[in-house]
């Protein structure tokens, strides 16, 4: 009779498992709190297919959730402008500019939308957009928070403000700036709405945005470590402030006093979601310090995953194409290594010079004249935009000198560049510009030939200090041309490739291949065509050591029982020779100054 109570007990406890299990495999996420209703709804909004379920915010915010990470980028790409308006003064249309992702909170079920006053007017230089929303999902208050991450206009220039540290605790000034303000607008909506108790918290960003949201975030967390949370009469915990960024710049500092390190624990809830081939993500620059809080995670590439890549981009095509976009305009993955030797450009720039050409019309001329002498460098097939972009950003730091040295003479010049560029009224300044550009690189070489100043001749208004600060810049850019030319005119060439990368529809197409609600619905329609998901890679970062003098080398591992990771020896790199690696690439690079040298990118 106990043998068989005993069996009863052993069945009922195995049917429980086998049931619980089946829950557990059914759903992508273990949901922690039994109030939360765990049913995912699909919507559809403008072009896009919306999967959403109260239960992406039943689990640890420190869990990694692809579907929430995936109606993050939503969340940012519904936060941006609508177009532009029709000029500086057309009110009406700044007033509207938070109505897409106004929309977009009511579709999930999320009610109370408040945005900032910088979200209703025009943009300037200290401004910038964020909206709160709240909805009630089991026994908390979640508030989702975004920042506006597309038509920043005049907000480009505070893009550029890196500040020397003094004022913003070494994190970059313009959006640590920012991210305060959205912090009190948090703090605000809060008490506007009464909200009390348990609160969660979801924000996202992307671009300018994502770093925006991500100091926000990191300060966030220090005030929960701390128990300095300001909003009053709610409670939150570390694991109730979920955070996404998606090519968010580099805005947090490893020489931050007032907050714990960049990658300490407490950011474990943030992450960020980077295309190692996007030239926004390198900036501000690591020379200076600059990373972002919590964790990177990496879309695929050639150079970090060649194993995985040729798959990975066949999915993410499909699911592209799927989405009613245009396969033959993508071109992001189409970076070339192209080269002018130093005595051709030295040629062209001269000759153009003499010529007596300034402004708009010499921009014809040097583009023209460039056309037959840029080549396919073949030697660096296995480049991308991440290393030559690394190297040239990494050039340009040690070219400019210090973050101070930054600060002192070229911020200014650098944030009324913006200013002009991405000005909203499509004002005609925008040719005075790019004739200003094109001087500053002519300048170094009208002097090399004994022109004179063609600064001073074009612009016989700007002061001595003005033109000195514009010399001392085109020195940069000339030091940074003899050092690395290839990787300078590659830039340039490939610019529109490069920041493909960078367009919001792609990465989110990026977001919906590692999310197999989207793959799922692709595979139903394709009976003969099964997809799998594309997973994002963790500690991705590349590491670029430079070697002088030798070529025979050999690098271990001290944190690993000092296993061997690269071991080149034997092999002699000759110019722009490239030697693939089990942890990365060997380059042979030849240096105008330093002559032969080697780099290991890992």
């Amino acid at each position: 009779m106990k043998y068989g109570v005993k069996i009863k007990k052993i069945f009922l406890a195995s049917m429980f498992m086998i049931f619980a299990m089946v829950l557990f495999l059914t759903t992508n996420t273990v949901f922690a709190d039994i109030n939360i209703d765990t049913t995912v709804n699909k919507y559809h909004y403008e072009c896009d297919d919306i999967y959403y379920s109260d239960g992406y915010f039943a689990h640890s915010a420190t869990e990694y959730d692809p579907h929430l990470a995936t109606l993050s980028i939503l969340m940012s790409k519904y936060s941006m402008n609508p177009g532009n308006p029709n000029n500086k003064d057309d009110t009406d249309w700044y007033l509207k500019q938070s109505n897409r992702v106004k929309g977009f909170f009511e579709l999930i079920g999320f009610d109370s939308f408040l945005p900032n006053d910088d979200y209703k007017s025009r943009t300037s230089f200290s401004t910038i957009g964020v909206g709160c929303a709240k909805k009630k999902v089991g026994d908390y208050t979640v508030i989702g928070i975004t920042v506006r991450s597309g038509g920043y206009f005049l907000e480009w220039a505070n893009n550029v403000y890196l500040g020397d540290g003094t004022k913003s605790d070494y994190m970059h000034e313009g959006w640590y700036n920012a991210a305060n303000k959205l912090i009190s607008h948090l703090n605000k909506y809060i008490a506007d709405y009464n909200i009390t108790g348990k609160i969660k918290l979801w924000m996202a960003g992307f671009s300018r945005g994502g770093a925006v949201t991500n100091i926000a975030a990191g300060l966030l967390d220090n005030d929960i470590n701390n128990n300095s949370f300001k909003a009053k009469n709610v409670s939150i915990s570390h694991d109730d402030l979920y955070a996404y960024t998606f090519e968010a710049p580099q805005g947090a500092n490893i020489n931050s006093k007032t907050v714990k390190f960049p990658t300490d624990d407490i950011y474990n809830n943030i992450f960020n979601v980077v295309n190692p081939n996007d030239l926004v993500t390198k900036v501000a620059m690591k020379g200076y310090g600059f990373t972002r809080f919590g964790i990177d995670k990496f879309i695929l590439t050639k150079l970090y995953a060649p194993a995985a890549y040729d798959n990975a981009r066949s999915v993410y095509k499909k699911i592209y194409s799927e989405s009613h976009n245009d396969i033959n305009k993508y071109s992001a993955d189409d970076f070339v290594v192209k080269g002018i030797t130093g005595d051709k450009i030295a040629g062209l720039i001269a000759g153009t010079a003499a010529g007596g050409f300034v402004g708009g019309a010499i921009t014809g001329v040097i583009i023209e004249k460039m056309t037959g002498i840029v080549s396919v460098d073949n030697t660096k097939a296995n480049y991308d935009s991440n290393i030559v972009t690394n190297m040239f950003l990494d050039e340009l730091v040690n070219s400019i000198g210090s973050r101070e040295t930054y600060c002192n003479l070229y911020q200014e010049f650098t944030r009324d560049l913006m200013l002009t560029m991405m000005n909203d009224d499509e004002a005609d300044e925008k040719d005075q510009l790019m004739k200003l550009i094109i001087n500053i690189l002519l300048e170094s070489y009208m002097r090399k030939y004994g022109k004179g100043s063609l600064l001073k001749l074009v612009y016989p208004n700007y002061s001595e200090t003005a033109i000195s600060n514009l010399v001392s810049l085109a020195a940069v850019v000339a030091k940074i041309y003899i050092e690395r030319p290839n990787e300078l005119i590659s830039l340039i060439t490939n610019i529109g490739n490069i920041f493909q990368n960078h367009d919001t529809e792609i990465n989110v197409i990026h977001l919906e291949c590692q999310d197999d609600y989207y793959i799922n619905a692709y595979n139903k329609k394709h009976s003969d065509d099964q997809l799998s998901p594309v997973a994002l890679l963790d500690n991705a970062s590349l590491v670029h050591i430079a070697f002088y003098g030798f070529n025979d080398v050999q690098v271990y591992d001290v944190n690993n029982n000092n296993n061997k990771v690269v071991d080149v020896s034997g092999h002699v790199l000759g110019k722009s020779d490239v030697l693939k690696c089990d942890s990365g690439y060997a380059v042979g690079y030849y240096s105008y100054i330093t002559e032969e040298k080697m780099e290991l990118y890992l």
